[in-house]
């Protein structure tokens, strides 16, 4: 089995080994050494990167075998290779895993909510809890507890544990793993069973911080940035604050009140325009009805819009076929074009054949039901010709 240097050097960036099997692998030349300081993907936490012989190692995974398997893009050259990891990566993972058996732990602390699931992405790492909901006061109690113990700079001291050893020191979760446990201990807080790597001490950590919670699958994921990754957080949020505040002409502290100002007013003026919709909807359609031609009784409605909201195009074919038995036929030019084809319940014919035809025109495509069919394309200068050819369609269909 591979001797894995990281369980005793989390710091050890580069090293000597020797290539106990070297194969092709489909793209990838994978590689076992006899030893190595490369982590693989396990635990929530990714995998490290960074070169053997100049090659970069680009995956790293636990074997079927208990050996790590390093994939690289082209075959190695010597079989004594020089190994180095790629430290940015590796330290911000540290940050990342122990503040996570930090939080994890003040969350048990100040709630008894235990963690079931952890995930370290590229950006952010998230827990889940085992709650459907998690208060405010817990969560920043929680917040809290945590980065006191990054401030009192304790020290995370990993080692090995036997069975029977392991069962006296109290894991904050139970290892389903067999044998000789590696514990990672953060001096008086936490004692957990795991295999990631971790800073010495927690002031390394930097700083933990909840960015938000969310409910999945009736558990509570709290998404949170440890490190490096706050403070570019940080920078981030600050500097959207900021357009926002030059934008709404307002100091930054004052962007949250007027952004909310804003919003209820908006909804307000979204009221009175949709109020204002309907009413012309029933203006417009009256209208557009009563100078259609007729077919025995039956009115075929044909009109174009510029530019005009879909949601207006749906509401304005709901009010012609109130009038009376009608063939609507609608269209919207703009940067894209619209298609909206409808029928009256009591007359008979299937729109979607026609749709399909029309919307070929327009350079895109639609669908529906018999009774009602929208469409959508890119080439808005052909959307006359789709609604006059439309028009020739309904009216085979009505004398049908």
């Amino acid at each position: 089995m591979t001797d894995r240097l990281y369980y005793s050097d989390s710091y050890l960036t580069e090293f000597e080994a020797h290539v106990v099997q070297g194969k092709q692998a489909g793209k990838f030349f994978e590689v076992r050494l006899d030893r190595t300081a490369f982590y693989p993907t396990s635990g929530g936490q990714p995998h490290d990167l960074g070169s053997m012989e100049g090659h970069p190692v680009v995956e790293v995974v636990d074997g079927p075998d208990g050996n790590i398997i390093h994939r690289l893009e082209h075959p190695l050259p010597t079989t004594r290779v020089r190994c180095q990891v790629h430290w940015p990566r590796r330290f911000d993972h540290m940050q990342q895993h122990t503040g996570q058996h930090i939080l994890s732990q003040s969350f048990v602390r100040v709630a008894s909510l235990a963690t079931v699931g952890f995930h370290l992405s590229e950006g952010y790492s998230t827990i889940d809890l085992e709650a459907a909901e998690v208060g405010l006061d817990a969560l920043r109690s929680a917040e809290d507890l945590a980065n006191s113990i990054v401030y009192q700079n304790r020290s995370v001291n990993p080692r090995l544990a036997s069975p029977v050893e392991a069962a006296r020191l109290n894991l904050r979760k139970p290892s389903r793993r067999k044998g000789t446990l590696r514990v990672v201990t953060i001096e008086d807080f936490d004692v957990s069973a795991c295999g990631g790597t971790h800073v010495r001490e927690t002031g390394e950590i930097g700083g933990i911080f909840v960015n938000r919670v969310e409910r999945v699958n009736r558990r509570t994921r709290v998404e949170f940035v440890c490190g490096g990754r706050s403070l570019r957080s940080y920078r981030r949020r600050s500097r959207d604050l900021d357009r926002i505040a030059s934008g709404l002409s307002v100091a930054p502290q004052d962007a949250p009140d007027r952004v909310e100002k804003q919003m209820q007013e908006m909804k307000t003026i979204r009221k009175r325009l949709k109020a204002r919709d309907e009413w012309l909807a029933e203006l417009l359609a009256q209208d557009l009805f009563d100078q259609a031609p007729s077919m025995e009784g039956i009115r075929i409605v044909k009109h174009q819009f510029e530019g005009e909201e879909r949601s207006f195009l749906t509401l304005l074919a709901q009010r012609l076929l109130a009038c009376g038995p009608c063939w609507v036929l609608l269209g919207n030019g703009g940067e894209q074009a619209q298609l909206l084809l409808a029928r009256s319940e009591s007359l008979a014919g299937d729109l979607r054949p026609v749709m399909k035809e029309c919307s070929l025109m327009i350079s895109g495509r639609g669908g529906g039901s018999p009774a009602l069919v929208q469409g959508g394309g890119g080439d808005p200068g052909q959307l006359r010709n789709a609604l006059d050819c439309a028009a020739r369609r309904v009216a085979t269909l009505a004398n049908g």
